[in-house]
């Protein structure tokens, strides 16, 4: 069943090397064209190789973070020369419109992956499931992608209780656009790996990343009756100009919650994404800074953005404490602020979702400010003008 991602289900113990990781891709695959100009494989190649000697140099990984790291990084590399294989082989595909998806972005754990999930519900949406964002071409035989994919989470620990207790991952759960972008090899390597350096350098393709999610929506899309996408990704908020050149008639939404409980379960997820992979690359103060610094640019940045002049009609914000009080209502009025037909069929396959959605009924997690390094009046430092223009309410914080 797994094929040409076998060696992803297998142990490693190599040195991580950029020339080999292509060369094993490209013997598993029996495909060698790595996009030229068209997707900038220069660019692509010269990205790897300094991915790599991070994650060798930076990373600390375990024997078992070594097997998982390339794990990822062959899943990657064989689905990209599977994907530009087959996408040169399906006719129409650069004639494809993507038209008006519904986008979502906001403060991590703000209940975006909750809403997108909802919205997902909705016969009129298509979302995109996790096995279909990694694994975009079908296999030799129309194998089974799904099941694949959910046996390449299980082998990088993705899967484990401990990681779905803080955020759901599954193979056949709507996925973020950044697992869509990671054929360009993007920001999404930073959570998972200690890798400054890499992320300095990708600082630049956020155009080049939405080009190639562009692409591959419109492969996944070639000849299927028209349907509106609905994606998400926290980290557009850093990327406002980008997406909105990528996506110019998107319809948007935001969410928003006090970020006293933002930035210490967002640090949580980070050093659990990374302890699946090191023992040493994981320290809880220096990431509760680096997500406070961050999250705290990207509010701002979207609180100036938000009040210019014609805005209002194509985003709706939406506060944490509405969409945990009311998630039908809430969806209600995000979709009559941005123009959208809410239709009995979607709303009752909403409600039905509600009834089995373990994520929105999971036992709540507590965790702490001191944990990284932080306190109240840091928060409050970062983020007073933020609550304060979106009326968040302040949670209880610890």
């Amino acid at each position: 069943m797994s094929g040409p991602y076998a060696s992803a289900l297998t142990g490693f113990s190599a040195p991580l090397a950029a020339p080999a990781l292509l060369g094993e891709a490209e013997a598993r695959s029996g495909l060698s064209d790595w996009g030229g100009a068209r997707w900038d494989e220069d660019r692509f190649r010269h990205d790897l190789a300094l991915l790599c000697g991070e994650i060798e140099a930076k990373s600390d990984l375990t024997a078992i973070g070594r097997s998982r790291t390339h794990s990822r990084l062959l899943t990657m590399l064989v689905s990209r020369l599977r994907y530009l294989d087959a996408r040169k082989a399906a006719t129409g595909v650069d004639a494809e419109r993507v038209v008006a998806p519904l986008i979502g972005s906001g403060m991590p754990r703000a209940g975006t992956t909750f809403l997108h999930g909802l919205f997902a519900q909705d016969p009129a949406n298509r979302a995109v499931p996790a096995w279909e964002a990694a694994i975009p071409a079908p296999l030799d035989g129309n194998g089974d992608r799904e099941a694949l994919y959910a046996g390449i989470l299980a082998f990088q620990g993705m899967t484990a209780p401990d990681v779905t207790a803080i955020h759901p991952f599954g193979s056949t759960l709507p996925e973020e656009c950044i697992f869509l972008q990671e054929g360009n090899l993007g920001s999404l390597y930073g959570v998972y790996w200690n890798i400054p350096a890499f992320q300095t350098a990708i600082a630049d393709k956020m155009r080049s990343a939405f080009a190639w999610q562009v692409g591959v929506m419109q492969y996944l899309q070639r000849g299927a009756a028209p349907r509106r996408w609905a994606l998400k990704g926290p980290g557009h908020l850093f990327a406002w100009r980008e997406l909105l050149m990528a996506f110019p008639d998107a319809r948007l939404y935001v969410n928003h919650r006090d970020p006293g409980k933002v930035i210490p379960s967002i640090a949580s997820l980070f050093c659990k994404l990374r302890s699946l992979f090191s023992d040493e690359a994981v320290d809880p103060v220096a990431i509760g800074a680096q997500q406070l610094a961050a999250w705290q640019y990207a509010v701002d940045a979207y609180a100036e953005w938000r009040d210019c002049e014609g805005v209002d009609a194509r985003v709706s914000d939406v506060r944490f404490t509405d969409l945990v009080t009311d998630p039908l209502e809430t969806v209600a009025r995000v979709y009559d602020e941005l123009g959208l037909a809410l239709t009995a069929q979607a709303r009752d396959a909403m409600a039905r979702h509600l009834e089995t959605d373990h994520h929105a009924s999971a036992p709540k997690r507590a965790y702490t400010l001191a944990e990284y390094g932080l306190d109240a009046a840091a928060i409050e430092a970062a983020f007073a003008p933020y609550i304060e223009r979106f009326a968040i309410e302040r949670e209880k914080r610890q």
